[in-house]
This record gives structure tokens, sequence and C-alpha cells, in this order.
């Protein structure tokens, strides 16, 4: 559990931040290009060992600090947005906890590759691109929507009043996808049909790629085509607030006019994800802390995820690594600092 509120102003040192990386970094590789990614500090930054004894020693001993990588930038104030969370973090381990800047959502998912951080928020895609390239880091929290919901499904959607009701009803049907780089609007059901299969390239009689999971939805509609991939959030609100259904139908200022015929697994929302090589003392420790409801009129970690955290695993996000069997490819669009949809 975190400390009480008069305990976090004890704490020392004051919020540690490095530079926004100004290089550009190079394509490619894995954990072998940090010269040590898993090495410690050559010294703890609050000074000599043992003068600050509001860290946990034992906990120091095994990870003298957590460097946490966020998409931010700190022309904007974005480190301003991102101090609770790192305050909360220190303050609930008792171990320093530095945040490192990135520009955007490759710079991040190559650092937490590399080691140049410990800990990451990443998208679906960006995680399980990341997994492919070093298996080197595991899913922990994801944030829940801010209509509550814990993660999403790709699905296949039909005119309501169309005679399909399964995916052995589309053979030959026209299909309307939202482009190769789209995780809910083409690689997972694409990966999903082979599995079962039904090879997408042949299974259809024709493929148009829209822009977007909407613009797809919207040409089922027009009877350009039968069938169109979108989304749809996994719990949450009753009826849904968010997803494609949803978006369709504030395009058309009524209802959506569709009807899903076919769900992917499960899928859990943008992960933070942590390097393997931090201790499980810490990993848990961090699930606790962010895991834990906020003491009275304290509202830390909220900023980075307004709604609270829900524990995650591998497995919750099967379908996404599935897309990522032999090779990369987009990897999907992050905003850490606010609620983030598939």
């Amino acid at each position: 559990m975190p400390p009480q509120e008069d305990a976090v102003e004890d704490l020392a040192p004051p919020a540690l931040y490095l530079p926004w990386p100004e290089e550009e970094l190079a394509e490619g590789g894995g954990e072998g290009d940090a010269d040590d990614p898993d090495a410690a500090p050559d010294a703890a930054p609050d000074g000599a060992p043992g003068e600050d004894r509001t860290f946990d020693p034992e906990l120091t001993a095994l990870l003298p600090v957590l460097r946490v990588g966020l998409v931010l930038d700190p022309s904007a104030g974005d480190f301003t947005i991102a101090e609770p969370f790192r305050a909360a973090l220190e303050a609930g381990l008792r171990i320093p906890v530095m945040l490192i800047a990135y520009r955007d959502l490759p710079h991040l998912q190559r650092a937490i590759i590399r080691g140049e951080v410990d800990y990451a928020p990443l998208s679906a895609s960006a995680y399980a691109d990341a997994w492919r390239r070093c298996a080197c880091l595991e899913p922990l929290l994801a944030p829940r929507g801010e209509d509550g919901a814990t993660g999403w499904h790709a699905v296949a959607l039909v005119a309501a009043e169309a005679p399909y009701r399964d995916l052995a009803d589309l053979a030959g049907a026209r299909l309307a996808t939202s482009g190769p780089g789209s995780t809910a609007g083409y690689r997972v059901p694409f990966a999903a049909l082979r599995e079962e299969g039904r090879d997408p390239e042949t299974y259809f009689e024709q493929i148009t790629a829209y822009d977007g999971p909407v613009a797809a939805a919207m040409a089922v509609l027009a009877g350009k085509v039968d069938v169109s991939f979108g989304w749809l959030p996994l719990g949450g609100d009753d009826p849904p607030t968010r997803g494609t259904l949803q978006d369709v139908a504030k395009e058309r200022g009524g209802a959506s006019g569709l009807r899903v015929v076919w769900s992917s697994g499960a899928i859990g929302n943008a992960p933070h994800t942590i390097r393997l090589g931090v201790p499980v003392a810490i990993r848990e420790r961090i699930a606790e802390v962010l895991l834990a409801p906020p003491a009275p009129g304290e509202a830390a970690p909220l900023a980075i995820s307004p709604h609270g955290f829900v524990p995650v695993a591998q497995a919750d996000y099967a379908p996404v690594l599935a897309t990522y069997p032999q090779g990369g490819g987009r990897t999907g669009r992050l905003r850490p600092l606010r609620p983030v949809s598939p």
C-alpha cells in the first residue's frame, strides 16, 4: 500500500529527469545494442549510499533506480503532468524513480527493448512487436477506460438487415478493411481467420482498404461491401459508449444500422510493460502501488490513468501476439497522458 501523503514530502531526491533524446535511434536492434542493458547506475541519485533513510535498502539493493520511459514533450509541460505518477511510484516503492522522455512510440519501444528504460506504457501492437523482437518484457497493468472497459474485441460488422449470421456465411463476400497497418481493422481479424483455416485473400471475393473502421463500416451501409472490421470495448458501459458501432451511430446521427457477426478473443487495453530483468519483488510492488486506491484527496497516478489500472498478463494480448509471428510492422499509437483507445 502507498504511504500516507505526508510521507511523500519526506522522500528525497526531488524529481529526476533525463533530457528528451535528440539523436535519431538506429533502426532495429535488440538487447545487445546497449552495452549492458540491466547494469545498475554508478551511484544512487540521492548521494552517498545510506544517507537517505526514506528509501528501502533491501529494494534499492535489488534495483537502485527504476527508469520509467514515457512519450512526453518536455517543452509542452508534459513532465508536470507525469510528475504525480513518478512521485506515486517512488513513494510506494521506496526506491528512486526516474522519468525519461521519448518523442514517439517507436523510440520508446526500442528503448525498453534495449534496456534504456525498465518500464514503459506501450500500445498492444507495440508490446507484441517488442516481445517478438526480444522476449525481454511482460505486460504488468493496463489503464481502465473512461467507460470502465478493461479491453476490447476486434469484430466483423454487417448491415442489420443482411442475411449473414456468422463467418461461414461470408465466404465470397466483399470485405472492407482499415489497411494492413490497423490492429483492429486488419491484423487481428486476418490472423484469427487464418488460424481458423480461412485465408482472407481467397475467402473473400474482394478486399478494399478504407481510411479507418468507420469509413469501412459506412461502405457496408452504402452497399459497396458486405462486411467490415472494427472494434468494441470489453466490459464497461452497457450499452457501450465507445467502439465502431458507436462511432458510426454518431456519424449517422442515429442507430448504427450494423450488427456483429464475429468477435476476436479479448485483448487488454494498452499495457504498461516492464523488463523481465527487473526483480520480481519490484514488479509485484509496482502492481500493488498502482492498483491500490489513492488515499483521500490523492490522485497521484491519475494523470497517467484517470480511471485506474487492471492487472494484465501476456495471455491478454494473445490475439495481437498472433499477428507478429514472422515480422514487425506498424506498432499503433499511444497517448500515455490520456485515455487510450485501440
